[in-house]
C-alpha cells in the first residue's frame, strides 16, 4: 500500500522562520532538499542547523533566481514609458526584455527534474521520484511569482489579462505537478497577503502570488495549510505556527488544532509513519 508523505503549504510573514524551519526535517530522519529563489535562503538554512547542531550533510540546496532588469531592458523600459501612454504599454506583446528571463525559469524547472546539490555538487535527480526518506521544500511562493511573472511579460510595466492568466497557470501547474507525483514530503513556503475571497466577501490573509483568483486555489494541493508566526516579547522572539486562525483558511491532517503550535515538521513525519504501520497491519493491536 502506497501513501503518498504529507505536503505542506507554510505561509508567514517575513521573518516568521519558514526557511529555517524547514531544517526539522533533519532531526525526523528526513534528508532535506530545498530550491532557493530569494537572496539568503542558504544562510538561513546554515545557521538554523549550525544553532541546533543538526547534521548538515543531510541538508541540500540549490537555487533558481529570478533575473534582475539588465540596464539595456531599462533603458528601452525607460523608452517606452516616456513615449507611450498606459493602453499602449499594456499592448505590448513582445515584452520588455522578456528574452533574459528564461535561464531563470530553465533553472528553476532543472532543479526540480535533476536536482544538483550546490555544496556537494552531486546529482539527486528528479524530485518526484523520491521516497518518504527525503523532503523537498521550495523555498518560496514569492520567487516563482516573480520567475513566471517575467517568463510571461518580462520587464513590461503592465500586462493584459491574458498574461496574468498565462503567469497564473504556469504556477498553478507546477505546483499540481509536483503535488501530484512525488512520493517525498513537501512543503512550499509563502508569504501573505490580504485578498477579497470572492466567496465569502471578506478580506482574508492569503498567500501572496500572483493576480487574486490564484491564491485561494493553491491550498488545495496541500494537506497541511500552516500560518508561521513570530511575536516579540522584550528582546526576546518566539516562533510559532498556527492551525487555526479567524483570518484565514487552514487546514491540518497531520498536525494538531491549534494556535500555538512549535514551529517543527517532526509531527508531521511521525504521522505519516503511523499511517504507513496502519496501512501495512503492523501496529502491534
Amino acid at each position: 500500500m502506497i501513501i503518498q508523505p504529507p505536503s505542506t503549504l507554510l505561509m508567514g510573514g517575513s521573518g516568521s522562520g519558514k526557511t529555517s524551519s524547514l531544517c526539522t526535517f533533519i532531526p525526523a530522519g528526513v534528508e532535506l532538499f530545498v530550491l532557493v529563489t530569494e537572496p539568503g535562503g542558504a544562510e538561513s538554512l546554515l545557521d538554523f542547523c549550525e544553532t541546533n547542531k543538526f547534521d548538515v550533510n543531510k541538508l541540500h540546496w540549490t537555487t533558481a533566481m529570478p533575473i534582475t532588469q539588465g540596464w539595456k531592458g531599462l533603458q528601452d523600459m525607460v523608452q517606452k514609458i516616456s513615449l507611450l501612454d498606459f493602453e499602449a504599454l499594456a499592448k505590448i506583446k513582445s515584452g520588455i526584455g522578456k528574452e533574459d528571463t528564461r535561464p531563470a525559469a530553465m533553472a528553476l524547472l532543472n532543479g526540480i527534474a535533476n536536482f544538483k546539490c550546490e555544496r556537494t555538487g552531486k546529482e539527486y535527480g528528479d524530485v518526484t521520484s523520491w521516497g518518504p526518506d527525503r523532503a523537498f521544500g521550495l523555498d518560496s511562493l514569492s520567487g516563482l511569482s516573480q520567475i513566471a511573472w517575467a517568463l510571461t511579460v518580462g520587464h513590461k510595466p503592465t500586462a493584459h489579462m491574458g498574461e496574468w492568466s498565462i503567469a497564473m497557470n504556469f504556477v498553478n501547474d507546477l505546483i499540481m505537478k509536483i503535488s501530484t507525483d512525488r512520493k517525498c514530503f513537501f512543503a512550499l513556503t509563502a508569504h501573505v497577503e490580504k485578498e477579497m475571497n470572492e466567496i465569502s466577501g471578506v478580506n482574508q490573509v492569503m498567500v501572496s502570488t500572483l493576480g487574486k483568483k490564484l491564491a485561494p486555489k493553491l491550498p488545495r494541493f496541500f494537506s497541511e495549510v500552516v500560518y508561521a508566526k513570530r511575536t516579540i516579547a522584550g528582546s526576546t522572539a518566539k516562533f510559532s505556527w498556527s492551525t487555526v486562525d479567524a483570518n484565514t483558511e487552514l487546514k491540518n491532517r497531520a498536525l494538531s488544532i491549534g494556535a500555538d503550535l512549535p514551529p517543527d515538521f517532526r509531527p508531521i513525519v511521525e504521522r505519516f509513519r503511523a499511517r504507513q504501520k496502519a496501512g501495512s497491519g503492523t501496529t502491534g493491536a
